[in-house]
């Protein structure tokens, strides 16, 4: 049987809407909680499971968690310009706090999914200095990635935590894991979710780094 997913949201949140998306064929949904939590969506999940029950239909609600992906902290928008100097850490940039252990001078820093990048210049034990070789106006809660470097962070979030422990009270059936590297994140993961409550749910694991890849194979 084919599944086919859609993604909860402001465009299909309302009962009407989601019954006339099962009647074309709908199966399931993904709840996105990169910022939020379930408690956030829940008028959105009640009408989901309403439309599903008029319908007969056992859907599946899959939760896409936060995970291990490293994000700037808050920040105002600000113009990054070529050829400008800036600083991560303290008294600039709110990189996350691993990445300045791992940084050395010429690494490349993306932010926001690679439209900004940054080349290392020297690096200081709570900051360091880095040059703009691809501007553009960077907000808070992007994306940080370090080219041909992995750090180590948690697979789960406290905020990930918390929705797996109220995840059965939502009727949610599986997860999205962001940035699965190996088969040991996966068994790492299992562990999490049986301490926390979520030993049924289903999980799929994404794909989205090279160490993911190479890792296929094995």
């Amino acid at each position: 049987m084919t599944e086919i997913f859609g993604t909860l949201g402001p465009a299909c949140e309302t009962q009407t809407v989601l019954e006339t998306m099962f009647d074309a064929g709908l199966t399931g949904m993904r709840l996105n909680l990169s910022h939020c939590d379930l408690d956030d969506s829940a008028e959105q999940i009640a009408a989901y499971h309403a439309a599903a029950a008029s319908r007969s239909v056992a859907a599946q609600l899959v939760i896409d968690m936060q995970g291990p992906e490293l994000r700037l902290g808050e920040l105002e928008p600000v113009m990054l310009e070529e050829g400008a100097e800036v600083l991560l850490g303290e008294g600039g940039l709110p990189v996350p706090p691993e990445i300045l252990p791992v940084l050395e001078a010429d690494d490349t820093v993306l932010l926001d999914d690679g439209k900004i990048a940054l080349t290392v210049q020297n690096v200081g034990s709570e900051s360091a200095c880095a040059r703009v070789v691809r501007g553009g106006l960077l907000r808070g809660r992007k994306s940080v990635k370090i080219v041909d470097k992995s750090v180590t962070m948690p697979m789960l979030t406290e905020r990930d935590l918390r929705n797996v422990r109220c995840a059965k009270e939502y009727g949610v059936t599986g997860l999205l894991q962001p940035f699965v590297r190996s088969g040991e994140d996966l068994i790492e993961l299992r562990r999490l979710l049986r301490e926390n409550g979520g030993e049924e749910l289903t999980i799929f694991a994404k794909i989205e780094s090279r160490e993911g890849v190479a890792e296929l194979e094995t």
